[in-house]
């Protein structure tokens, strides 16, 4: 099962060039009832066939429990980039194609290389953030404005630890979109308190994040 088209596969190699240390790429998944864990597994093999950088660790919660345990992960399929540098994971809860498929290169270069199109004002502020943040960003794949928040997000993940975030797939996690009162994408909530509709300049999730800290 092939998911990136054949059209675009020279494309996505060219891409994935840029990649200079290795980056591990965690999916999650389970053998039963898990929409979207086969499309997930077949894109990230995809990749890791398109680049020997892409070092793809698969776990099944019927097998490997501790692993959920470890990356906190709750839902399936999830899939995390983790930043060899840093230690810092971009996480996707589904499966990241249509306008999301370039946030997920775009974290794998972020990791790979440690290279951010970020205002360095922004990157230092960041890494200077020093508790628990945690960010959701809810999307659907057909939604063009939606990689800008979720790229700025896993930025700020991948630069510290201390902020998780993820994006999250409204339409496959209807119920997660319901608890969170989502009836517009991109919508950001932080700590399960403040929000953000639409897409956003990196300044303005710092604000919300340092607003998030102070309430802390």
């Amino acid at each position: 099962m092939r998911i990136i088209p054949d059209d675009y596969v020279d494309e996505v190699k060219g891409i994935l060039s840029g990649l200079r240390d290795n980056v591990r790429v965690l999916l999650f998944t389970q053998r039963y009832k898990c929409a979207g864990c086969r499309e997930a597994e077949a894109l990230l093999q995809d990749l890791s066939e398109l680049s020997s950088k892409i070092v793809l660790e698969k776990y099944v919660y019927e097998d490997s429990r501790g692993k959920f345990n470890e990356y906190n992960v709750t839902y399936v399929p999830t899939i995390i980039v983790v930043s060899p540098q840093t230690g810092g994971m971009a996480r996707f809860l589904g499966v990241p194609l249509g306008y999301e498929f370039s946030s997920l290169l775009e974290d794998l270069i972020h990791a790979s290389t440690g290279e951010t199109h970020l205002p360095k004002s922004v990157v230092r502020a960041v890494g200077e953030v020093n508790v628990d943040v945690d960010v959701k960003v809810f999307v659907t794949l057909s939604c063009p404005y939606c990689p800008m928040a979720v790229g700025v997000a896993h930025s700020f993940s991948l630069i510290n630890p201390k902020i998780k975030s993820e994006m999250i797939d409204a339409s496959l996690f209807p119920n997660l979109a319901l608890k969170y009162s989502v009836s517009a994408v991109p919508k950001t909530v932080i700590n399960d308190s403040i929000e953000i509709v639409g897409a956003y300049p990196p300044e303005a999730l710092l604000q919300k994040i340092l607003e998030a800290v102070k309430r802390r």
